[in-house]
């Protein structure tokens, strides 16, 4: 049965990401491993948040000033938390982890510059919510049956199932409201997690996606921080607000093109520049099927669309 919630209450969600740096050049770094590149140390840093660790320290020669080493402790989460398509990295990482302290410290290594960071994180949920999550999204996809479907139809099937399954919660203060386990296991977010169980979900079909954060603007011109997504189809980029379509019972917010889409809802700088709308270009057209009305015909001709495009 689809949940309806007023519109109003539905475009508030939160998201916060603190960072405090301490750097210090003394201590012992016996028992740190030193990677010769800052990719390597950012896969280890992934791999500690995917299993949700409060801890991680992680080591990398790089030549360094006071200055880099700062931007060093910062570049280097950054890096962990790039969209990468795995379904449980990127966005999925960065929208469910809530903070962290970064401190580093730089030490001769073999002749060279060792940089050592210590990072404490804090997150939303735990390992083993997440490890309830893996299990619930292997259950969720099975029941879609999507194999040898089309990109839309894999679409449609799973932003059906978050409306239809999940409730908007304006209730519950907690922060489990801004990840997919609370979308997903108990049915109730705020947007942060309808965006998030959408992301993870797509990703696990194969269809790409990235979560955007930004403003919602109600009609009388009131904003509040929201997320949504951009999905792919056929290499065009449309803008999916799950959160709204399940407020309004409606796909009024349904693969949306650029143009008056953004009139309500207002993408943060960092997804507004260049180099991110370059790398995910949002279609300015609307897309041809009726998303309205996914009947035989309309799947029949996303099938021949992508077979075509394959």
């Amino acid at each position: 049965m689809r949940k309806k919630h007023l519109r109003n209450i539905a475009i508030i969600c939160f998201s916060a990401v603190l960072c405090t740096a301490a750097l210090f050049d003394r201590a012992s770094a016996e028992d740190v491993f030193f990677y010769d590149s800052s990719s390597e140390a950012a896969a280890e840093i992934r791999e500690a948040m995917k299993n949700r660790e409060s801890e991680v320290t992680v080591g990398v020669i790089k030549d360094v000033d006071r200055e880099s080493l700062k931007k060093l402790i910062g570049g280097l989460l950054s890096e962990a938390v790039k969209h990468t398509g795995v379904p449980d990295e990127g966005d999925y990482i960065n929208f469910q982890y809530s903070r962290y302290d970064g401190s580093a410290k730089t030490e001769r290594v073999k002749g060279k510059t060792g940089v050592v960071l210590r990072y404490k994180l804090a997150y939303y949920d735990s390992a083993a919510q997440e490890k309830e999550v893996d299990a619930k999204v292997r259950e969720v996809i099975r029941s879609l049956e999507l194999d040898d479907k089309s990109d839309y139809e894999k679409l449609v099937a799973i932003h059906s199932w978050i409306c239809d399954n999940v409730e908007y919660d304006s209730d519950d203060g907690s922060d489990l409201r801004r990840t997919a386990y609370d979308a997903i296991v108990n049915g109730k977010a705020v947007c942060q997690g309808y965006s998030n169980a959408l992301y993870r979900l797509l990703l696990e079909a194969g269809v790409d996606n990235r979560i955007i954060f930004g403003e919602g603007m109600e009609s009388n011109g009131v904003t509040m921080a929201h997320t949504w997504n951009i999905v792919d189809l056929y290499g065009k980029y449309y803008y999916v607000d799950a959160t709204w379509d399940d407020s309004t019972g409606s796909l009024d917010y349904f693969l949306q093109p650029a143009g008056e889409f953004t009139d309500s809802h207002i993408p943060g700088d960092e997804y507004g520049a260049g180099f991110f709308t370059e790398q995910y270009p949002v279609s300015d057209k609307e897309f041809t099927f009726d998303v309205g009305k996914p009947n035989a015909a309309v799947i029949s001709c996303a099938r021949k669309m992508a077979a075509a495009l394959s």
